[in-house]
């Protein structure tokens, strides 16, 4: 876990902590919650906010409800930056799997047999839970289902990915979104107070925190700067490096980037059909590259041939 992540001071999502604080206080907080959002905007960070107040109350230097803070020097703090918090259960990917698989989830089951500590809470926490699979989906199913004394379960869904209905319809839902101001606030906080500086190209207010990101990411990996860069010089450069399908930014965003740019052109000639056209043909092909798993290389290359006519 990142403690960096761990400690961030969620201001744009004060009144979403203070509602739960207060459903906790008066004995009304479901027993399921699932927290829906685009991703990296911050869903996770309330959980662990909500995670602390509940864990840290009555220990010295406990969570801090007037400022929305974490105090790092309360113990459960320390427990759980380090993942060994009695009381806690997180669930996320591992590393270089894609699934959260059923083994997880059996284990989740033997964390909730065990005995709470000092009577506290046990809380489950599944980050990334559109990652579940069927068979680890079906078997927190039947915990979901159950009426557990003292048990709290937070999910964090990544609202631009499928979850199974059956796990949704067990859970109370909250949908987190940025407005306009809390947008530029989280995306400065990303960028280090560089939005203003970024080309017009990516000030589209549809695009998620994990775009920029990844953006930023990709920038410092390959020594651009981001104030200098725009839709043509950074497409020209990712076709220059040519390691698509090993490029995080690449695989998570290009097609991202062909809708900016056919947008960008539509805008510009809005009596030429050609971008129209270009843009259902790649949105179809996208389709098609994601779920028969085709190559993916080959529909980057198609797109800078067709829009530079270069092969």
């Amino acid at each position: 876990m990142s403690e960096k992540f761990y400690n961030y001071k969620p201001v744009i999502f004060k009144d979403n902590i203070d509602l739960f604080i207060n459903l906790y206080v008066e004995k009304k907080l479901p027993q399921t919650l699932l927290f829906v959002g685009e991703k990296g905007i911050g869903k996770l960070s309330v959980a662990y906010h909500l995670v602390n107040y509940i864990l840290s109350k009555d220990e010295e230097n406990e969570y801090c409800t007037f400022t929305n803070t974490i105090n790092t020097d309360n113990k459960s703090y320390n427990l759980i930056s380090n993942n060994i918090h009695p009381n806690l259960f997180l669930i996320s990917s591992k590393e270089n799997k894609k699934n959260i698989d059923i083994e997880q989830i059996k284990n989740m089951k033997n964390f909730l047999n065990i005995t709470s500590f000092n009577k506290k809470p046990k809380i489950v926490l599944i980050d990334g839970s559109e990652n579940l699979n069927l068979s680890s989906s079906n078997s927190l199913l039947k915990s979901l289902e159950e009426n557990l004394n003292n048990v709290i379960f937070i999910l964090v869904h990544d609202i631009k990915k499928k979850m199974l209905n059956t796990i949704k319809s067990r859970c109370i839902q909250f949908k987190f979104f940025l407005k306009n101001d809390d947008y530029e606030k989280k995306i400065n906080e990303i960028l280090d107070n560089q939005f203003n500086h970024l080309s017009s190209d990516f000030k589209d207010k549809y695009l998620s925190p994990l775009f920029f990101m990844d953006l930023l990411e990709y920038c410092n990996n390959n020594n651009l700067q981001l104030n200098e860069i725009n839709l043509d010089n950074l497409l020209l450069n990712i076709f220059e490096k040519k390691n698509f399908v090993k490029n995080k930014f690449v695989l998570n965003n290009f097609f991202l980037l062909i809708q900016l740019f056919l947008h960008k052109k539509i805008a510009k000639e809005r009596n030429n059909n050609k971008y129209f056209d270009l843009l259902k043909y790649f949105t179809q092909r996208f389709d098609d590259v994601t779920k028969f798993n085709l190559d993916f290389e080959a529909y980057v290359l198609e797109f800078k041939y067709l829009i530079y006519n270069e092969k």
